[in-house]
């Protein structure tokens, strides 16, 4: 009697142990597929946060095409300092957002950044139309070059999402 009541007990442990290791594979693909939505809402937000990004970076590029393509003289009556605050706007997002740009040895964003800055204060303190084309103009140029990372980026996360 006591070797059946063995005989059923192994049995039954047997059963258990394929239940236990059914259960912790449907737990496992239950786990990784809560990463994948996590992996998914991650890359989902990076790719909201860039293309915010890149409605200020559209916006600033707007405002600043008039420097590019006019001449100084063209120019007089324009308020520069309210296309100034545009720029403003996307620079400090830009920089809030420097860690999607970073490589092994520089970053796109801290160097678009620093030069933007730079001759936003000049372009601020231009009274004349020569100066605040010259720096309108440079401004825009580096709002053009920036854009390549910008889109690249973007392309980058929204390919990550899909995945």
């Amino acid at each position: 009697m006591s070797e059946l009541i063995s005989w059923i007990g192994s049995i039954c442990s047997i059963f258990g142990a394929i239940y236990a290791v059914k259960q912790a594979n449907i737990a496992k693909k239950a786990a990784d597929f809560a990463q994948s939505i996590k992996r998914q809402l991650i890359n989902h937000r990076k790719t909201s946060e860039l293309s915010e990004l890149q409605a200020l970076l559209s916006t600033a590029q707007k405002a600043f095409t008039k420097y590019g393509s006019s001449s100084p003289k063209g120019l007089a009556g324009i308020a520069h300092n309210s296309d100034a605050e545009v720029v403003l706007d996307f620079i400090h997002k830009l920089k809030s957002f420097r860690d999607y740009f970073a490589d092994h040895f520089n970053n796109a964003a801290d160097e678009t950044y620093a030069e933007i800055n730079l001759e936003l204060i000049e372009f601020r303190r231009a009274a004349s139309g020569a100066k605040i084309s010259e720096h309108g103009s440079n401004i825009l140029n580096s709002i053009v070059s920036f854009s390549p990372n910008l889109k690249r980026e973007l392309t980058e996360q929204k390919e990550s999402t899909v995945e």
